[in-house]
């Protein structure tokens, strides 16, 4: 199977903003997309996985402040539920003086 960026590479590193809007839409059902846009972190320029290096890096930045939003609402889920810190680190895989230093921060108070 052909991928949309090899019939006319030229088109995703092209600078014009019109051949940047139709490679991401080329992008769009691109099996390895994901795979592409990982490559495409560290560049300067082009379209990777639909997306221009500097989107990728904010798409990253994003998904890892989900993924700590999601732990922290964990974590306080747990403490709720009269969890202890030991006990929360082993189940989480988190040292626990970093758990606890988590936990005062988010709380404010000792944990």
């Amino acid at each position: 199977m052909s991928h949309p960026c090899e019939s006319n590479p030229e088109l995703w590193f092209s600078e014009k903003s019109e051949d940047i809007a139709q490679a991401k839409e080329a992008c769009g059902f691109c099996p390895v997309r994901e795979e592409c846009a990982d490559l495409g972190e560290n560049e300067e320029f082009g379209v990777w996985g639909g997306m221009t290096p500097r989107e990728i890096r904010q798409a990253k930045r994003f998904r890892v402040l989900v993924l700590e939003e999601l732990r922290n609402a964990q974590i306080l889920l747990m403490q709720r539920d009269g969890a202890s810190i030991s006990a929360m680190a082993r189940e989480l895989g988190l040292p626990r003086k970093t758990l606890a230093d988590r936990l005062r921060k988010m709380t404010g108070l000792a944990a």
